[in-house]
C-alpha cells in the first residue's frame, strides 16, 4: 500500500515527537481518505489498535442534513499509559487534558444491516472506566488544519490512561456522573455530566451503525472513549493529573 504525503508526515511526527506545519496541499479530501491515512499511519508505525475515540462532524450553518455524521479515530497501543504512571512531555509540545468516561467491548460489533440500539451497545460492553486523554496534534498550526485532516491525525490523540473500572455500569446514570478533574490540586472541573451530547453513548451508537474505518472496526477487548467531560486544560509543564467519576473511581497520570 503506497502511503500518502499526509500519512508519511504524521507518522514521522509521531516517531520524532516533533510537529510539522500543516499545508492545504496535504489535506485529506474526504472522510474516506482520512480513514485511509489512519490505516497507513498504523501500518507505518507497526501499531495495534487499543481503542477508539468518537464524535460527530460539525454541520455547516447552511446544511440541510438533520443528523451529523459520526466519526471515529484509533488510539494506538504505543500511546497507552498506566494510570498512576507518567507521560514524558516533548519540549515545546504542550498537551490538553481531558477527563473521560470510557467503555470496553466484551464482543465484536460488526457492521450489520439491522441498526444497533442503545441496549444492543450496552449488551456488548464488559465494563466502564475513568479515562484521562492527552490531546496532542501533529500539526504545529492545528488551527489552520481542516476538520477532515484532523480526523486523519486521530483527532489529536496523544496518550491515554485507563483508571478505575466497573462492571456494574448499568446501574449508573451515565449522562449525570459527577466528574472531577484536578491538576496539581487545582480543580478545573467538578460537576455532574458535561458531555456535549448529554448521553455519552449517543456517538458510540451512531458510529456502530456507520462504521467506515479501515482498521477492522469495533472488536472485543478494545475500548472506546466517549468524549471529554470538561473543557480541555492546556498544560506545558510537569504536573499531576487526577480525575474521578462518581460510582466508578479515579485515574491519575503524571506529566514529566
Amino acid at each position: 500500500m503506497s502511503i500518502s504525503p499526509l500519512a508519511a508526515r504524521i507518522a514521522q511526527a509521531r516517531r520524532t515527537r516533533m510537529p510539522f506545519a500543516f499545508e492545504p496541499a496535504l489535506a485529506a479530501p474526504d472522510m474516506a481518505a482520512a480513514y485511509r491515512v489512519q490505516a497507513q499511519v498504523a501500518q507505518e508505525l507497526g501499531a495495534k489498535i487499543a481503542g477508539w475515540k468518537v464524535g460527530f462532524a460539525p454541520l455547516p450553518a447552511s446544511s440541510s442534513i438533520l443528523s451529523p455524521t459520526p466519526w471515529a479515530a484509533p488510539i494506538f497501543d504505543c500511546d497507552m499509559r498506566e494510570s498512576g504512571g507518567a507521560h514524558v512531555l516533548a519540549p515545546g509540545y504542550p498537551v490538553k487534558i481531558e477527563a473521560e468516561l470510557g467503555v470496553r467491548f466484551g464482543r465484536d460489533l460488526p457492521v450489520r444491516a439491522e441498526p444497533y440500539t442503545r441496549d444492543d451497545i450496552l449488551d456488548s460492553i464488559s465494563d466502564a472506566f475513568v479515562g484521562v486523554e492527552l490531546i496532542v496534534s501533529r500539526f504545529a498550526n492545528v488551527a489552520d488544519a481542516d476538520f477532515i485532516s484532523k480526523l486523519a491525525d486521530s483527532f489529536s490523540n496523544g496518550a491515554y490512561a485507563i483508571g478505575a473500572v466497573t462492571g456494574a455500569f448499568r446501574g449508573l446514570d451515565l449522562s449525570r456522573l459527577r466528574c472531577r478533574l484536578a491538576v496539581d490540586g487545582t480543580v478545573y472541573n467538578d460537576r455532574q455530566g458535561g458531555h456535549s451530547d448529554g448521553d455519552p453513548l449517543i456517538p458510540l451508537v451512531a458510529w456502530a451503525n456507520a462504521q467506515a474505518d479501515q482498521l477492522g472496526g469495533l472488536r472485543a477487548g478494545q475500548f472506546l472513549t466517549l468524549g471529554t467531560l470538561n473543557e480541555p486544560v492546556p498544560m506545558d509543564r510537569a504536573a499531576l493529573i487526577e480525575a474521578s467519576l462518581e460510582g466508578i473511581g479515579e485515574a491519575s497520570l503524571r506529566l514529566v
